[in-house]
């Protein structure tokens, strides 16, 4: 009887044992699970990180169209991409904007975005699987601003010859109320995205398992990481600065040149509410 009860203690100290290290177990998870989910901007840190570099307005949801040179509506429904201005024939050479850098601004934690940011990103489609993917982190690698040279085109439209290519519809486009001009962007050319589930689990991509959820066009460059998470180096906007307005001799309407109408207090107010939680 004294063995069978000393084994008995024996067994109830190594299950105690057991369950307090399972227990422990957990807890870590559910720690590491919180610390992923703190080391993510809200959107009003977001909103005001950018401001503080700049004055940008970011965009309420990241996409490939809306670099320099576009036309945008803003008004009180939303923010819509209409075209960009080489539908209206003009050059390459005239519409090819000015790139920089900006190491103003440091990206120490990553951004929760929708799902749909990754379709967002040109030359990148949805794949038959992809209603899976609920969330996205993006860690911003490479970033920099691209602007609109838009005195470059002015003096390109001295010429009459030149002003005889464009056509009418273009600036009728833009005299149309709620239009604007982005001529600033500010764009993300590399960041690694991490995929979620809708359990709020993270997707751990492989390169031949890519295709159900993504496709890449062949210009794209992307490469999967050790961790599963996604390298894609392709241009997507997150923010605008200075959309203008303009008349038909592209000059720039408001009260003047340095403090012009636009429609950047609008997207930031439009950004706040598409990401309210």
């Amino acid at each position: 009887m004294v063995l069978a009860e000393v084994a008995e203690s024996v067994f109830q100290v190594r299950k105690c044992l057991w369950i307090s290290a399972f227990l422990a177990l957990i807890t870590v998870a559910i720690t590491g699970c919180r610390n992923n989910i703190e080391n993510v901007y809200s959107p009003q840190e977001w909103r005001d990180m950018f401001i503080k570099a700049g004055g940008w307005a970011p965009l309420p949801f990241p996409d490939s169209k809306y670099r320099p040179g576009s036309i945008i509506q803003v008004n009180e429904t939303g923010i819509r991409w209409i075209d960009h201005l080489e539908a209206c024939h003009f050059p390459d050479e005239v519409l090819r904007p000015e790139v920089s850098q900006i190491p103003s601004i440091t990206f120490s934690r990553a951004r929760e975005l929708d799902a749909d940011a990754m379709i967002n990103i040109k030359g990148i489609a949805a794949g038959p699987a992809f209603s899976q993917v609920q969330k996205v982190h993006l860690e911003v690698k490479e970033h920099g601003a691209d602007a609109f040279r838009l005195l470059n085109l002015k003096v390109w439209l001295e010429e009459p010859e030149n002003r005889a290519k464009i056509s009418p519809v273009c600036m009728d486009e833009l005299n149309k109320s709620g239009r604007f001009l982005v001529t600033e962007a500010f764009r993300v050319s590399k960041g690694v995205y991490t995929l979620f589930d809708k359990t709020g689990v993270a997707i751990k991509l492989k390169a031949p398992a890519l295709g159900p959820l993504l496709k890449f066009e062949p210009d794209v460059k992307y490469e999967v990481t050790a961790d599963g998470g996604l390298v894609i180096e392709q241009t997507v906007y997150f923010a605008v600065r200075r959309a203008v307005r303009v008349g038909n001799d592209f000059e720039i309407l408001g009260e003047s040149s340095q403090h012009p109408e636009t429609a950047d207090a609008k997207i930031g107010k439009i950004f706040m509410e598409a990401n309210k939680k």
